[in-house]
């Protein structure tokens, strides 16, 4: 059933606009890529609107780590907080509007964690090379330079292995049926979030005027309770409250691994950094360095991740400019403290489980290895 909404112009005429449907499926997907608003944040969440940033269309998803891709997402969005957002878009005249377009979604959001940040990185980049855009401008003004872009993108991957992402279907019409779907997925899931979005069209009988209407579907009051933690204020994170986080979310044994660690770096002129986040707790550990500042070497994430700055080191310090030596850091990681941080990475970051270090002789190789590194970055200085 369609309808009509009606626009009162300047000289009183009432001008009568039909919903009509698009030509094509494409011409949605161009839309939500040219005017992410059409997402409706504000309906998303009134309190704090979200705002998007673009990465790109047909995301590839692959199906394990590595891969390549099995499956191709319509679009990826991040918002301010760093949240992934899978979108996908169909024809309300596609009869697949409902059974295929939700298993596919879950597949790429069971999937989305095979996702590395430096895939994510990439993509954006040639997004924006492609529209002859800077891509650091581009994420500038989106972070309002608030924040350190390292650290934005830091926290997509935290999002990411926490299971922090949204998933948005998207039609010209959410039929019933897929309403009551995204409805019982958004209340059962979390931290993940699950809304359709209706983008309907309407255009004028007598000339070319087109109007955009959207409506956020699938927020019952249950789902909002539920995922009330997501539309808090970004907090600055603490030693006890990283803790208190790692407790709850893995268990004593990675705290008390954790702690040792704090502990070492108090003693060791490691620095600890944490992080800001709505619900994801985060601290960088690294070396203050004259004339450069904060170093950042490890990070340690309370949903109980591990990522080690291999490009940092690469990038900072010319005792690592060679891939080789970074190649031979990462091979003495592995095979001392038991990781299984993978070389392909050796550009970026690496992720492992704190549960890695669960042995005692594990901690204490890898502790070795960063008075090792402190040393040689020491050294190195001191040449300058």
């Amino acid at each position: 059933m369609t309808g009509s909404i009606f626009l009162l112009k300047d000289d009183k005429e009432l001008l009568e606009m039909k919903e009509t449907p698009y030509d094509s499926e494409n011409l949605l997907q161009q839309l939500l890529q040219d005017y992410p608003a059409l997402l409706t944040g504000d309906q998303i969440n009134p309190e704090q609107p979200r705002k998007w940033l673009f990465i790109t269309r047909e995301m590839a998803v692959p199906d394990t780590e590595g891969g390549k891709g099995r499956w191709a997402l319509d679009h990826l969005f991040l918002d301010q907080d760093g949240i992934p957002t899978l979108v996908e878009v169909k024809r309300s005249t596609d009869t697949r509007t409902r059974r295929e377009v939700v298993a596919q979604m879950l597949d790429y959001a069971a999937n989305s964690v095979q996702w590395s940040i430096d895939d994510i990185i990439r993509s954006f980049t040639c997004t924006c090379e492609e529209a002859e855009k800077d891509p650091g401008e581009i994420l500038g003004k989106f972070l309002f330079d608030n924040e350190n872009p390292d650290e934005y993108w830091e926290k997509v991957q935290a999002n990411l292995r926490g299971g922090n992402i949204r998933l948005l279907f998207v039609a010209d019409t959410i039929p019933p049926e897929l309403k009551r779907i995204i409805e019982f997925l958004n209340e059962q899931m979390n931290p993940a979030e699950v809304l359709g979005v209706e983008v309907k069209q309407y255009t004028g009988l007598q000339d070319k005027n087109k109007t955009l209407v959207s409506r956020v579907v699938g927020q019952t009051m249950k789902a909002i309770d539920t995922k009330k933690i997501r539309s808090g204020v970004p907090r600055l994170w603490d030693r006890e409250s990283f803790l208190e986080q790692l407790r709850e979310r893995t268990g004593q044994v990675d705290t008390r691994v954790v702690e040792k660690i704090f502990e070492w770096c108090d003693n060791n002129q490691f620095s600890l950094k944490f992080g800001k986040g709505v619900n994801q707790a985060t601290v960088r550990i690294g070396l203050d360095i004259p004339d450069k500042g904060f170093c950042p070497i490890v990070a340690l994430e309370g949903y109980g991740g591990l990522a080690f700055f291999f490009g940092v080191l690469g990038k900072d310090f010319s005792s690592f400019n060679e891939q080789d030596h970074l190649k031979q850091l990462l091979h003495q990681l592995n095979t001392e403290c038991g990781f299984k941080f993978n070389p392909d990475k050796i550009d970026s970051y690496s992720y492992s489980p704190i549960s890695t270090l669960s042995d005692e002789r594990r901690v204490s190789a890898f502790l070795s290895r960063l008075e090792w590194l402190r040393t040689v970055i020491e050294e190195e200085q001191q040449k300058e």
